[in-house]
């Protein structure tokens, strides 16, 4: 379940005048929208932009792209560990004989060796298939093996799009455009601007130099071609924030191509980027990984920020959503390398920051609630009766790999002797409430006299659920002792 909605109470006019000051673009809109509903957007410049204003969204497209190879593989037409060649087989590859076999999923997840192309790429847009062709048959290099790094390629989704188009047996964008965009009802979507009213005009900015005054110039758009997989879709902010609510939901429209199960995996990681420091206002660290067309991030203190930016001549976009909050921040500026995710990505982050801390933990298994009230129960009564009978008694609780990891009967005598400095366990006595980081994990503390016993178990993923692991640790003062 995603959050209950909120009044939005972030003034976006700080963002967008600092923005439009730095001159990167000569119009824009920054939105938020919660549960695919825009509730505030602001635009400035004089090009007209609005909620349905449509533009360039570049790169965004890959997310499309990736969702309709989902619903080949429902369909059966294809697997993700499919060999490219197996779908491609003029594609000459050039790297050493004994690196991996490229697949579907290393291109997914830019994980293949291609290398990053995007000032080549982002002008192939219009190339025709017997180009790509030719391309494929004259050789393609790899950096490294596929699947052992992080390696942007818009090449990379073009030979998706041409998987797609082999696989279904009709054109990439007939494809999408009737399997995943016209069943959404995404109305300003479409991969040309012909067959859409009210498309903003993108610009090049030229330098002021002697004899020439500079500015921004209307930079023409491309047409639709082969590399439209990997950036072709033109939006707006209206349908982009539908787009993420279908993320956020990850409930699939009756009788849709894909399904619920096929937008989870959508946005899990396939391939880590790095790990950093968050950017203020944030705090904590972030693993960053690229998964199926998306970016996702894991913030330690803020949830996961899953998201895509787009650059194309004459436009940048940025779309992002936030589970633990279920809002939705899109920008749109028209002008190249104009930098509307760093608009997006400081609303957002203040979104993210204003939220009341981190997010809510998971909803446990009932097995989960059990077996700490078992465990509760019986570290209460350690001290009591022989070790081995004990042992025996409580056996049933753990999964029959706890016995040969490290025997019960040894636990009940570390935990005996720790209790010799912390005295008495008042098991039923105030202390805070289990964490649950996972359904099946859960952590928490048990008072004693002198101290407590920090406590944590995992549960098996088979029934009957019993625990396959359950650690304690003695906190004496400044003492710290892993008991097991």
């Amino acid at each position: 379940m995603l959050p209950p909605m909120t009044q939005l109470d972030l003034d976006l006019t700080p963002f967008v005048e600092d923005h439009a000051g730095s001159n990167l673009s000569p119009s824009g809109i920054v939105a938020v929208a919660e549960r695919g509903a825009l509730v505030s957007s602001l635009a400035w410049g004089d090009d007209g932009y609005g909620e349905s204003t449509k533009f360039r969204v570049a790169s965004c497209t890959k997310s499309f792209t990736a969702l309709a190879l989902l619903a080949l593989r429902r369909a059966g037409k294809l697997t993700l560990d499919d060999e490219v060649r197996a779908h491609l087989p003029e594609l000459t590859l050039e790297a050493p004989a004994g690196w991996p076999t490229l697949r579907i999923r290393h291109l997914l997840s830019m994980s293949s060796g291609l290398a990053t192309d995007n000032p080549w790429g982002d002008r192939q847009e219009a190339a025709s298939r017997e180009r790509l062709g030719a391309w494929m048959s004259a050789g393609v290099r790899l950096l490294f093996p596929p699947g052992s790094a992080y390696e942007y390629s818009n090449l990379g989704y073009a030979l998706l799009g041409e998987i797609v188009t082999r696989a279904a047996g009709r054109p990439y964008r007939d494809y999408v455009m009737s399997e995943i965009v016209v069943p959404l009802g995404l109305s300003d979507t479409a991969f040309s601007a012909a067959d859409l009213d009210g498309v903003v005009q993108g610009y090049h900015r030229e330098p002021p130099l002697p004899g020439r005054p500079g500015g921004w110039t209307p930079q023409p758009q491309s047409a639709p071609g082969a590399f439209s997989p990997m950036g072709g879709l033109y939006s707006s902010v209206r349908d982009l924030a539908r787009w993420a609510d279908l993320h956020l939901g990850r409930e699939a429209p009756e009788g849709a191509a894909f399904t619920s199960a096929d937008l989870v995996e959508a946005q899990e990681p396939l391939c880590l980027i790095g790990a950093s420091q968050a950017e203020a206002p944030l705090c904590g660290t972030v693993v960053t990984g690229y998964g199926y067309g998306l970016k996702v991030e894991r913030f330690e203190r803020h949830g996961t920020l899953v998201s895509h930016a787009g650059g194309y001549p004459g436009f940048t976009a940025y779309m992002c959503w936030h589970r633990p909050t279920g809002r939705t921040v899109i920008a749109s500026a028209n002008g190249t390398h104009s930098a509307a995710p760093t608009l997006a990505r400081k609303v957002m982050f203040e979104i993210m920051a204003g939220a009341s801390g981190a997010p809510a933990e998971a909803r446990p298994w009932p097995e989960t609630v059990a077996a700490v009230s078992a465990i509760d129960a019986r570290v209460a009564g350690a001290g009591e009766g022989d070790a081995r009978q004990l042992a025996a008694r409580h056996a049933e609780l753990f999964a029959d790999n706890v016995e040969l990891d490290f025997p019960l009967v040894d636990r009940i005598d570390h935990l005996r002797r720790a209790l010799v400095n912390l005295g008495r366990v008042d098991a039923a006595g105030p202390h805070a409430p289990p964490r649950f980081e996972r359904p099946c994990r859960a952590s928490w503390q048990v008072r004693a006299d002198h101290g407590r016993l920090e406590l944590f178990l995992e549960l098996a993923p088979v029934a009957p659920f019993k625990v396959q692991t359950f650690s304690a640790v003695a906190v004496n003062g400044p003492g710290r002792v892993t008991l097991f």
